[in-house]
């Protein structure tokens, strides 16, 4: 039996694929491999290639690797606060429309920290103007499609301070922050729960 009539006959065996494999200069050979190999291989180039991990069906997603962004994204440099950074090749970002406390203020360190961890696997960034110090403002997507100054406002890393001065810049973004900060004030969650009574 040929080797094609082999696969052929394979793949109406479930969980069964074809693969192309090189028969050592002779030409090329269909073989039958089980699709729990031939996804690993998959994944194994995916990984390689976009600087990911992958999962099998039925487990959870996997999570990125901390360090590295997927192609099409923008890496953080290391250093900045809560709502401003560079990227590495030295553009700077700030997210628009929200504010996070500085370093000596309360809950400063932790909006920086969580703002470092998100951005770590990469992030596109939509500007839409420069500010008076040359940083590209910006309503931030990570590498998950999540949008960071969203998520920043709910999970109350940032306050409000400058929705109200700068909503004319980006009204749809404001819209969304107008309901997270609803949210985050009142649940009391973040800055607004740690820094209320200060």
């Amino acid at each position: 039996m040929l080797a094609q009539e082999r696969a052929a006959l394979a793949l109406r065996r479930p969980g069964w694929a074809c693969q192309d494999t090189s028969t050592g200069g002779s030409g090329r050979q269909t073989v039958a491999v089980p699709v729990a190999a031939a996804r690993s291989v998959l994944c194994g180039i995916a990984l390689l290639l976009a600087g990911t991990a992958c999962s099998t069906p039925g487990t959870a997603p996997a999570q990125p690797v901390i360090g590295t962004a997927a192609p099409g994204l923008l890496r953080p440099a290391s250093g900045g606060d809560g709502d401003s950074w560079k990227d590495i090749r030295g553009r700077e970002y700030r997210l628009g429309l929200v504010n996070a406390p500085e370093y000596d203020e309360c809950f400063g360190t932790e909006a920086t920290r969580e703002r470092k961890r998100l951005v770590a696997s990469g992030f596109r960034a939509d500007s839409y103007t420069v500010d008076r110090y040359g940083r590209h403002v910006s309503d931030v997507t990570l590498a998950d499609g999540r949008d960071l100054n969203v998520l920043l406002a709910e999970e109350g890393f940032v306050d409000d301070r400058y929705l109200a001065q700068f909503r004319h810049e980006n009204p749809a973004l404001a819209g969304r922050l107008d309901v997270a900060f609803r949210s985050a004030r009142a649940a009391r969650v973040g800055l607004w729960g740690s820094c209320a009574a200060r």
